[in-house]
């Protein structure tokens, strides 16, 4: 309040005065209440440092964890659990397929037969499938399949 105050009491001189007090009430809002010391800027920044490094340590140890249960999942023999990504494929091909041939030919198809007997039949458009999720979901499992291929290049899978 008191930047507006001095503004409309004193003008430029006011201006300058209502300004230079609203720096210091920001830096005070941001930093506190007096300017900080070369020592406590240099603690601030130590623990940032430090809690940089733990943030990173901890990411570390999360991907070799990670990094365990993939080893211990591609020795598994489970169909369960090494047969949901093909099966997560095949049912991304068979969606694409019946996008793109199915769902355009078999229609054609069915009115030239009909044609080829002689009759004429109203075949009503085949309903679609939300291609947009069906191929992110491709797109991820190919990713995911490159990966498995690189593991089993690398040896580090057992089948």
């Amino acid at each position: 309040m008191t930047f507006f105050h001095d503004l409309i009491a004193g003008g430029a001189e006011g201006l300058a005065k209502g300004a230079g007090q609203l720096a210091r009430d920001l830096r005070a809002a941001i930093t506190g209440k007096e300017a900080m010391t070369a020592e406590q800027h240099a603690a601030i920044l130590a623990r940032a440092d430090a809690m940089e490094a733990a943030a990173q340590k901890f990411e570390h140890d999360s991907a070799l964890g990670q990094i365990d249960i993939n080893k211990l999942d591609a020795q598994s023999g489970s169909l369960f659990k090494g047969g949901w990504r093909p099966a997560v494929g095949w049912i991304c091909v068979a969606g694409i397929g019946y996008e793109f041939l199915l769902r355009n030919l078999l229609p054609w198809g069915c009115e030239v037969a009909a044609l080829a007997v002689g009759k004429t039949v109203a075949i009503p458009p085949m309903p679609g499938l939300d291609l947009q999720s069906l191929i992110g979901l491709l797109f991820a499992l190919l990713g995911m399949g490159g990966y498995r291929m690189f593991e089993k290049i690398k040896g580090a899978a057992a089948r």
